[in-house]
C-alpha cells in the first residue's frame, strides 16, 4: 500500500481553512472536500502546534522576538552614540567655560536686574 505525500503547502492551506471557518465549519465537511481522513488533518494541526510545520502565513513567536531584540539593540546603540557625544560635549564646554569659584557669580542675571 503506498502512501499520498501532500505537500507543505497543501497542509497549510487546509489548516487555514479549518482556523478560518472556526466552530462553524465541521472538520468532516473539510475532510469530504479535500478527501481526506479526519484524523489526519487534527494530526497536521498537532503537527502545526508543536512546530513540526512551520506555519508561513503567520509569523512565529521566535521570529518576531527576533526581529524587537534587533530593532532594540539598534535602539540602544543609537542612545549610546548620542550620550558619549553629549558628554564630550559637556566636558568641552566645561572646559572652554570653568564654572566660578565664587558662589555669587553663579548667576547668569546681572545684579541690579535680580530681584
Amino acid at each position: 500500500m503506498s502512501y499520498k505525500r501532500y505537500s507543505k503547502e497543501f497542509k497549510l492551506r487546509v489548516l487555514r481553512e479549518m482556523r478560518e471557518k472556526g466552530a462553524g465549519g465541521s472538520v468532516a465537511a473539510l475532510a469530504r472536500r479535500y478527501g481526506l481522513n479526519r484524523a489526519l488533518i487534527y494530526e497536521w494541526a498537532g503537527k502545526l502546534k508543536d512546530g513540526a510545520l512551520k506555519d508561513s502565513f503567520e509569523p512565529s513567536l521566535e521570529k518576531q522576538l527576533q526581529q524587537q531584540l534587533g530593532e532594540l539593540e539598534r535602539k540602544v546603540g543609537q542612545l549610546t552614540m548620542e550620550n558619549d557625544f553629549l558628554k564630550k560635549t559637556l566636558e568641552r564646554f566645561e572646559q572652554q567655560y570653568p564654572r566660578p569659584s565664587d558662589s555669587s557669580e553663579t548667576s547668569c542675571i546681572p545684579r541690579s536686574r535680580q530681584r
